[in-house]
């Protein structure tokens, strides 16, 4: 790894566990002066604000004040786990940003059947929150990778513990199929599992779809579980506006049946991929995978 790349993710990892712990010992006025700080740090910034526009341009979604509006959502995301680490989910006023609308009676109608529901969306800002606010409704799990550092694993931990929510993790050095275990138990417990498959993949491990003009691979993971449970697949996308992060919900998709396994695992991953590259036409400021390692590769033809 690159000595500067090294440092960077050391920086970040810091910043991170300090952030809990002054959240965790402080009040949600700590954290939001906080969040003001971190906010002017991060916006004078030059190389990350480089960075991004040159990602968003070469996507083909920059305007004037891009930059600006992703900093915002990314720095929403921050400070809601930080008023959840000083208030826990009942007092930090995070479920009151998020709103449903009349299309949560697609997930109401898939949980109904009993069989367990998959909910999937790309990384939006605020994903890590979703399965939680969806849990004040219905009771969602997520499944998340184990990261190999530690210090993030225990901070996944500690939000979980802090909001309340039930967070799956792959034991350690998981092969893909010990991982694929954990998560089908979930769904033949008849629970709703929420998972982000939008990390892309090694050509000879995923499906080639069509994100802003350029080929990546997708994992075929979601259709493959929803296959082998019966578990209708719902795929959920949100916006902001007025203040608030509007969610809506996609018509479930039922893949159990008979053909070609393989050939409805790619149409699904292909469904989702489209759906994805068109909300992030639409919504650019929302994605958080711009400054992604894997996706600034892409996005630059590398």
């Amino acid at each position: 790894m690159p000595v500067l790349r090294r440092l960077r993710k050391e920086l970040v990892n810091r910043l991170l566990v300090a952030g809990m712990q002054a959240s965790i010992r402080g009040s949600v006025e700590t954290v939001d002066r906080l969040r003001s700080i971190a906010q002017f740090a991060v916006r004078t910034c030059l190389p990350i604000r480089v960075r991004l526009a040159r990602n968003m341009r070469l996507a083909g979604v920059y305007r004037k004040g891009l930059v600006d509006e992703y900093l915002d959502r990314a720095g929403d995301q921050f400070a809601f786990l930080m008023r959840i680490f000083a208030a826990r989910w009942e007092g930090s006023g995070v479920a009151e940003r998020f709103r449903f609308d009349e299309s949560f009676q697609y997930v109401e109608q898939a949980y109904g059947t009993g069989r367990g529901v998959l909910i999937a969306s790309p990384h939006l800002c605020g994903y890590p929150l979703i399965s939680r606010v969806v849990t004040d409704r219905i009771p969602c799990t997520v499944y998340t990778r184990r990261s190999p550092d530690p210090r993030k694993h225990r901070i996944s931990e500690a939000v979980a513990e802090a909001a309340g929510g039930e967070i799956i993790f792959p034991p350690e050095h998981a092969t893909r199929s010990e991982r694929l275990t954990v998560a089908l138990r979930v769904l033949r417990e008849g629970k709703m599992l929420y998972l982000t498959p939008d990390l892309i993949r090694r050509p000879d491990q995923g499906t080639p779809v069509t994100i802003f003009d350029r080929t990546v691979y997708f994992p075929t993971g979601v259709p493959i579980m929803a296959m082998r449970t019966r578990s209708p697949v719902v795929i959920v996308l949100w916006e902001y506006r007025d203040g608030l992060y509007h969610l809506h919900f996609d018509e479930p998709m039922d893949l159990s049946g008979r053909g070609d396994r393989d050939a409805r695992a790619v149409a699904w991953v292909r469904k989702f991929a489209g759906m994805m590259d068109d909300w992030l036409h639409e919504h650019p400021g929302l994605w958080w995978n711009w400054l992604d390692k894997r996706w600034t590769w892409a996005i630059r033809g590398r």
